[in-house]
């Protein structure tokens, strides 16, 4: 009976030691003691750069494979570029093309002033005569009068004069006709080198579509997982691969509102992460999101009716890594889950 009783003592002491292990376990867990605001919804971030295509294309050849480290610069993917080459070569002979025109329509435009100025120097040159000729006209017009000159020698003089002014008239006439031609190339010239910037300007968007064949890396770091393969159509704006940005890591808490008025810019903060249970990281507190994570839902609470339950909302918190070894660093992920503790 003793020996019963003595199992019974030992049994039930042990439950309640095991019960009371729990419990402790369960308020060392869940309770923080001190000055410090404790937080589990915690990740680590980093920027995920999408590396898309901006031509329409089929997959020529892909230089990585899954989760593999590139640089800055690093070419990725080889989108099938003949059919952009042959546009670019069709953009450089109508380049060509229009150069030429506008070539041509530049000497037509000199060989009209060089026209314009020749005739103008024949203009002043018959007006000179036409003058002299009036001049005489009128003196045997006068002497024929007085008897001195004969009426032969007053039409001939008359005749004369009478040429004279005709060829003047036909010369301003020709000099009208030559500016018209000259403001009709100098339209032209106008045209053609408008055609030329154009043309050039073809060129360049050629050449940079085909320069979009070639996808490089815009950050260093290391890719996520490959999903297309060689000969796959791609679409403008599709992702062909994202890189992990290595450069840039930190932490995004959300904190309970009730925790905040403890909480500040440039609180010192103690990090924990499951997958790296050997290190305490430092943290700072760098900002605090001006809206909590409801306000940027879809469908944001509307408290209108009021809430039969309060329903506690959540603050994000941007912490920085300062005071970390670069050793220590590069052993996060982006995504890892992490325990914040902010002192106070």
């Amino acid at each position: 009976m003793q020996k019963s009783q003595l199992l019974t003592y030992v049994y039930n002491t042990a439950i309640v030691l095991i019960l009371l292990a729990g419990i402790t376990y369960v308020v060392l867990q869940f309770t923080h003691f001190g000055h410090i605001e404790y937080t589990d919804n915690a990740r680590v971030c980093q920027y995920i750069a999408p590396q898309n295509t901006r031509v329409q294309g089929f997959i020529k050849e892909i230089r990585f494979e899954a989760y593999q480290h590139v640089n800055e610069g690093d070419t990725l993917v080889i989108i099938e570029d003949s059919e952009f080459r042959l546009r670019l070569a069709q953009a450089k002979s109508d380049l060509a093309r229009a150069q030429q025109q506008s070539k041509q329509a530049g000497s037509s435009v000199r060989t009209a002033s060089s026209n314009i100025s020749a005739t103008e120097a024949s203009k002043a040159e018959a007006k000179a005569n036409l003058d002299n000729l009036a001049r005489e006209d009128k003196r045997c017009e006068q002497l024929l009068r007085t008897g001195s000159v004969s009426q032969q020698t007053a039409d001939q003089t008359h005749s004369a004069y009478l040429a004279a002014q005709a060829r003047y008239e036909q010369i301003c006439h020709t000099i009208e006709m030559q500016r018209s031609v000259a403001d009709e190339t100098s339209h032209n010239l106008s045209a053609t080198e408008a055609a030329v910037k154009l043309a050039a300007a073809a060129v360049e968007l050629a050449e940079l579509n085909l320069s979009y064949c070639y996808i490089t890396a815009t950050h260093s770091g290391f890719v996520g997982s490959r999903d297309i393969n060689i000969g796959e159509l791609v679409n403008p704006g599709q992702t062909l691969v994202s890189i992990v940005d290595e450069n840039q890591k930190w932490v995004e808490a959300n904190y309970r509102e009730t925790q905040l008025p403890h909480i500040h810019e440039g609180s010192e903060v103690s990090i924990r992460v499951d997958a790296v249970p050997d290190v305490e990281y430092k943290g700072r507190v760098e900002s605090l999101s001006d809206a909590t994570g409801s306000a940027f839902s879809l469908i944001p609470i509307d408290n209108a009716t009021g809430n039969f339950v309060k329903v506690e909302q959540r603050l994000t918190l941007h912490i920085a890594l300062d005071g970390n070894s670069a050793e220590d660093l590069q052993k996060l992920k982006a995504g890892y889950s992490v325990e914040c503790e902010v002192k106070y």
